[in-house]
């Protein structure tokens, strides 16, 4: 995949995270967690928080102890 500059912040590039529960795969950018779903054109008005992906977790931990790096999924 090439880089992608996140379109919201500009800070850092968008990566691919799962979620470890489910294997639910999105677009992140690590910097202002910023969430495109595979499919979505990564633009700002497309974009969800992560927190809204996710929910906040209900025990001690963030949202980033629910996810994962991974590899783009397959076209």
């Amino acid at each position: 995949m090439r880089k992608i500059a996140c379109p919201v912040c500009g800070q850092d590039w968008l990566r691919w995270y799962r979620v470890k529960d489910d294997g639910l795969t999105f677009l992140l950018c690590p910097e202002c967690d910023s969430v495109w779903l595979p499919g979505q054109d990564p633009s700002p008005t497309a974009r969800q928080d992560l927190s809204e992906l996710l929910g906040y977790p209900q025990v001690h931990g963030t949202e980033w102890d629910l996810i994962e790096p991974c590899a783009a999924p397959h076209d």
